[in-house]
């Protein structure tokens, strides 16, 4: 992404950890943290919210922002659904993902439109990168 999300600041680097399970694995998941039946294709663990606000230390040069977990078969269920790539969805739920991590939800219209907006423009500029970079080596 060629500008920083506002809410992160100035920290000179972020992290996330990126972790992939099996639909069971989600669905356990889902209802333990959530009390959600059923499997998701991502669930965010965020190490910084507080009352549903995004509120990392702010002496820190380097920030990890939490958890991302995916469902690569619901994601491929979801692709094939939309008839879109499974590599396009698989970046799409992983910038999802993060999103959450820093704050951004999607309980009201209001900030599902932002988040979602938001989603979109990163995936587009990821795509128009590696589109320039010779594209993805596997569909």
């Amino acid at each position: 992404m060629e500008k920083s999300l506002p809410c992160l600041g100035g920290y000179g680097e972020v992290t996330v950890a990126l972790t992939f399970v099996t639909d069971d694995d989600m669905k356990s998941l889902n209802e333990k943290y959530r009390g959600v039946g059923g499997s998701t294709d991502v669930l965010s663990f965020p190490l910084w919210e507080e009352n549903g606000r995004f509120v990392p230390p702010a002496s820190w040069s380097e920030l990890p922002l939490g958890d991302v977990v995916v469902s690569p078969n619901f994601v491929r269920a979801n692709a094939e659904n939309e008839d879109i790539g499974y590599n396009i969805e698989m970046a799409r739920i992983v910038i999802h993902g993060v999103l959450h991590l820093v704050g951004f939800g999607h309980d009201t219209d209001r900030r599902r439109d932002e988040m979602w907006g938001l989603q979109e423009e990163i995936l587009k500029k990821y795509l128009i990168r590696l589109e320039q970079r010779g594209g993805l080596m596997a569909e």
